[in-house]
């Protein structure tokens, strides 16, 4: 990435609010978006965050400056946004800043083939266009249509669940105070049996914080799902793309483990190719392959494997380990509450606990995402493979070292000084002694260990 403007990152906007992310700046990303696209129609859809209303109201002005008849959604999900796309075949713009604290706020752009814009992508054109202000005179004349999604969304996952079978399970779900209880009108339809924590939006995240990957933000959830008795629980970020699941006994369940359930019931139907992140533990290989079906490893970042779905015929579903899952049958969207019902549907039809689905998939030791603070991280990529060239290398991401008995995967990160760093490995044992062994040789190297990781993870 060039050394351009702070709130562009890697594969959105995003930024603090007012100092980076505020009403002019959203008016300019809104004209270089109108420029730039060449559409006649935009989509526009926003979260629940304080800013949003006014970050909203400065992108229609800057769309219909521009000459676009804004199609406006209000508040909906991100998903309920990419259904729209999918379903209208136009440009769509979601305000927010997903699972961030509230000071902040952003944008994504998201194309007519339901594809994030990023950088190298578009994104960095969008960049110059706001950093130069090349928006020419604009073509005027613009206007505004009010448009609501959610009747279509909902019909469209009940007539896709009605005879799927999760009405016999009961859950809990968490919706962090975000945009994620909207929809949810869809499970009194469907039937089923469910509690529902902080549905009402409130841009100032009053219980917990909208983060997945922050354990105590899923206190309240799984100290309510031991309470009800239920079958699982869910959480779903501030703007209902991203998801964690704990299972009946209130302990968080592995996404990459989830996502071997839902990879097993998909190829039970069919076979192709699955597409997972690769932090994922060696298992979702094996077992993948065991199936019948061809996992296909990648780089971190959702919009790659969104691109994959859609570019591969034979593609099936794809997930990030931060709680990103996809089908192509759903259009590549990474859309919590469809990744939800099918695993419920999957829990009705097989009869067992959660627990007893995923205990005999635990069959590694992961160290969790150890961060690694370095003003280098290229070079501490290259001593690292130097170091460990006696592995099976791969650089499709960083690092990766596979090893027989275990492996490591160290990569850069798109907005921070830091180097990321996850090692797996067949007994707990084993993974201590790497860990040690690693960290030791990247301090030496000039890295400083920010973050542990969680030591143990068994998976």
């Amino acid at each position: 990435m060039t050394a351009g403007l702070p709130y562009f990152k890697a594969y959105d906007i995003r930024g603090t609010f007012p100092d980076q992310i505020n009403i002019e700046v959203a008016y300019r990303i809104a004209r270089a978006v109108a420029e730039w696209s060449g559409a006649k129609e935009m989509l526009l859809g926003r979260d629940a965050r304080l800013s949003s209303p006014a970050l909203s109201e400065a992108m229609i002005d800057g769309l219909v400056d521009g000459g676009l008849t804004v199609l406006d959604l209000g508040m909906v999900t991100t998903p309920m946004l990419n259904f729209a796309v999918a379903r209208f075949s136009r440009y769509g713009l979601m305000i927010t800043a997903s699972h961030n604290p509230k000071e902040y706020n952003g944008i994504k752009v998201i194309d007519p083939n339901v594809e994030q814009v990023y950088y190298s992508r578009g994104l960095e054109i969008l960049e110059g266009m706001v950093l130069k202000n090349l928006f020419g005179q604009g073509r005027g004349m613009g206007k505004v249509l009010m448009r609501s999604i959610l009747k279509d969304y909902e019909e469209y996952l009940f007539e896709r669940f009605k005879d799927a079978g999760p009405a016999s399970l009961s859950v809990v779900i968490d919706c962090s105070n975000g945009v994620g209880g909207l929809p949810l009108g869809v499970l009194e339809q469907l039937g089923l049996q469910h509690k529902v924590l902080y549905h009402i939006p409130d841009g100032n995240f009053p219980h917990h914080g909208c983060d997945t990957l922050r354990p105590e933000n899923l206190d309240a959830l799984r100290q309510k799902v031991k309470e009800e008795k239920a079958d699982l629980g869910i959480m779903f970020d501030g703007d209902s793309d991203r998801v964690v699941f704990v299972d009946e006994q209130g302990e968080i369940v592995p996404l990459d483990l989830v996502f071997l359930l839902l990879a097993r019931q998909e190829l039970e139907r069919h076979k192709g190719k699955v597409f997972y992140d690769l932090r994922f533990s060696r298992i979702v290989k094996e077992e993948i392959e065991k199936l019948g079906g061809i996992p296909v490893r990648m780089r971190v970042g959702n919009p790659f494997h969104k691109e994959a779905l859609h570019r591969s015929e034979d593609g099936l579903l794809a997930a990030e380990l931060s709680g990103h899952i996809m089908y192509r049958e759903h259009f590549g969207i990474d859309d919590p509450l469809y990744a939800s019902l099918k695993l419920m549907s999957y829990l009705a039809r097989s009869g067992n606990k959660f627990s007893n689905e995923i205990n005999p998939l635990r069959r590694y030791f992961s160290s969790g995402e150890i961060r690694i603070k370095t003003d280098h991280p290229g070079k501490l990529l290259e001593k690292l493979k130097s170091e460990y060239g006696n592995g099976t290398l791969s650089e499709l991401d960083g690092i990766t070292v596979d090893y027989p008995d275990w492996w490591l995967n160290l990569r850069p990160s798109n907005t921070e000084p830091i180097a990321k760093l996850v090692i797996e490995a067949t007994t707990a044992n084993a993974l201590e002694i790497r860990k040690r062994e690693l960290l030791l040789f990247l301090q030496s190297e000039g890295g400083t260990v920010e973050s542990s990781g969680e030591t143990g993870i068994h998976r």
